[in-house]
């Protein structure tokens, strides 16, 4: 299963997640913890994705004018679920741009 034409792995992945709620002049920073399945292999693949970082601030419930600089921090566990049937493995640096 090495070819090319194969589907993209799907993962299921822990992360963490930061962001910074403006209060008063300053910030407060957060830390949040989620798990969701994906198919970004890494995480500066996950922050470069507009929406992914919109759905998992909505999952959040974070839609304040006040949230900035709401990232994937780091990567807590990554576990294979199976391949896709729609994305191939060939698309994906197609993707990233």
């Amino acid at each position: 299963m090495t070819d090319r034409d194969d589907g993209q792995m799907i993962y299921y992945v822990g992360v963490k997640i930061a962001y910074k709620v403006k209060k008063g002049n300053g910030y407060i920073n957060h830390y949040r913890t989620m798990e969701f399945p994906t198919r970004m292999k890494t995480i500066d693949d996950m922050n470069r994705q507009p929406e992914m970082i919109m759905n998992l601030m909505a999952a959040l419930k974070l839609t304040s004018k006040k949230i900035y600089d709401f990232h994937v921090y780091e990567e807590l566990h990554r576990k294979e679920l199976s391949e896709s049937f729609t994305h191939k493995e060939k698309d994906y640096l197609k993707e990233k741009e």
